[in-house]
């Protein structure tokens, strides 16, 4: 029963994360565009700071390679979890990719009225996902591993 319930926790775990990446290849141009909007939008709310300006202005060009790293990551981690082979690194990759996306994409903090109430459920969610991907990294599939002394 462990193996199972160790599986069937790992990829429920990682199901956002696969359905998030195959939405990002099947809906390429409007995620793209959407990543763009998002990046326009911390460009404004910058508040002229030079130093996120100049970040963003070299950032934006990239937004398809953002997009395409994103997409690997998502289901790449997710794969290596659900698989079992590499449950550790993908947490780990999971667990870094979600700081900033989490910062970025649900900013509650500017937002007001029912925006700023869905985005403070999205920013927790992203919390207690990235919690569970605290728990993969320190223990790994959750299999027992047995070793056999002679």
């Amino acid at each position: 029963m462990q193996k199972f319930f160790s599986f069937l926790g790992r990829l429920c775990f990682c199901f956002a994360f696969i359905i998030s990446g195959i939405a990002k290849i099947v809906r390429w141009d409007a995620t793209e565009q959407e990543l763009v909007n998002q990046m326009l939008d911390a460009l404004s709310k910058s508040y002229q700071q030079p130093w996120a300006q100049a970040i963003l202005d070299r950032v934006i060009p990239l937004a398809p390679m953002v997009l395409l790293a994103a997409t690997i990551v998502e289901l790449g981690a997710a794969l290596l979890i659900v698989s079992g082979i590499g449950v550790r690194l993908g947490a780990l990759i999971l667990c870094l990719y979600l700081i900033p996306v989490t910062f970025i994409f649900h900013n509650f903090w500017d937002l007001q009225g029912a925006a700023q109430q869905l985005q403070i459920v999205m920013f927790l969610k992203n919390l207690s996902i990235f919690g569970g991907g605290l728990l993969l990294l320190a223990f790994g599939s959750g299999q027992k591993r047995v070793s056999v002394s002679k």
